[in-house]
C-alpha cells in the first residue's frame, strides 16, 4: 500500500512538474515573433511581413461566387479586390522554392469571413494546386473566425490547423490539431497601452498565458494596444506572438533590442 502512495505521489509530482517546467524557457524575441494583423492593409500583401522575418501572417478570405477574396468587410471585395491565390499562396509558394534557411517557419493565420465549410474547403483546393505546400515544414496553415465544429477537426487534411480558443473544451480536446490560441485582449483588460496594467488584470491575463503555456502551446492577443510600451509589457509575459497593425516599426523594435 505504501508503495501504491508513493508512485502516485511521484506520478502527480512528475506531471505537476512538466506543467511547471514545460514552457520555463524565456522567449528570445525576434521577427519570428509578430503577428501581422489585417496584412492585406499593408503596401505589399504578404511579401512585404514575410521579407521583414514575421512568424505569423494574417489573411482574412470573403468566398464570393466562385472566388476566394482577402479583406476584412464584404465591400473590400470591390473597393480593393486581392485574392486568396494569387496575392498569398502565389507568393507563399515562391518564397518558400527560394529560401535558403530550412529553419524558418511562418503561419499563415486564414480568417474565414464568409460560411465556414464552403469557404474552408476553397481555401484547400487552392493549396492542393502546390503539392510543395502540402507538405514542407516552412509554413503551418492555421483556421481561424468561422471554423467547422471542433469534433471534425481530425477531418481535414493533415496541414490543416486551427486557432484555438483557451475557454472551448471542445479545442483543447482536438489540441493536436490546433496550433496557437489567439485570445481577445479586451475580455481581461481594459488597459489603454500606457503606463501599467492594473494588477488584477495582468493576474487574469497571466493566467491565460500559463494555461496556454501548459498545454506546450503558443499565444496571441487581438483587440490589445500597439505601441513600444505594450510591445515591451508583452515580452515581459511572455507572449508569444506579438500583433500589430505598424509591421515595419515593430519589425525595427525587435531588431533594435539586439
Amino acid at each position: 500500500m505504501k508503495q501504491f502512495y508513493l508512485k502516485h505521489w511521484l506520478s502527480c509530482l512528475l506531471i505537476l512538474l512538466a506543467f511547471r517546467t514545460g514552457y520555463s524557457q524565456t522567449i528570445l524575441y525576434t521577427a519570428a515573433n509578430a503577428h501581422a494583423h489585417n496584412d492585406y492593409e499593408h503596401n505589399i500583401p504578404f511579401t512585404q511581413a514575410y521579407n521583414l522575418g514575421f512568424g505569423s501572417i494574417e489573411a482574412d478570405v470573403i468566398l464570393e461566387k466562385d472566388s476566394l477574396y482577402v479583406g476584412h468587410n464584404h465591400s473590400d471585395i470591390f473597393t480593393k479586390p486581392l485574392f486568396f491565390e494569387r496575392d498569398y499562396i502565389q507568393p507563399l509558394y515562391t518564397a518558400l522554392q527560394a529560401q535558403k534557411d530550412t529553419t524558418r517557419k511562418v503561419i499563415l493565420l486564414i480568417d474565414l469571413k464568409t460560411e465556414a465549410l464552403a469557404t474552408l474547403k476553397k481555401v484547400i483546393d487552392i493549396i492542393e494546386k502546390y503539392p510543395l505546400l502540402r507538405t514542407t515544414t516552412g509554413v503551418q496553415f492555421v483556421i481561424t473566425g468561422n471554423q467547422p465544429p471542433p469534433s471534425t477537426f481530425d477531418q481535414y487534411p493533415s496541414y490543416i490547423y486551427f486557432d484555438g480558443n483557451i475557454n472551448n473544451p471542445e479545442h483543447i480536446r482536438q489540441i493536436s490539431r490546433v496550433a496557437i490560441f489567439s485570445d481577445n485582449f479586451r475580455k481581461y483588460s481594459g488597459w489603454n497601452g500606457k503606463g501599467s496594467i492594473p494588477e488584477n488584470e495582468k493576474t487574469a491575463l497571466l493566467t491565460i498565458i500559463k494555461k496556454v503555456h501548459a498545454l506546450h502551446k503558443k499565444i496571441r492577443f487581438w483587440g490589445c494596444p500597439d505601441n513600444p510600451h505594450t510591445w515591451q509589457v508583452f515580452m515581459k509575459m511572455q507572449v508569444d506572438y506579438i500583433n500589430t497593425d505598424h509591421i515595419e516599426q515593430l519589425a525595427a523594435f525587435l531588431t533594435d533590442r539586439k
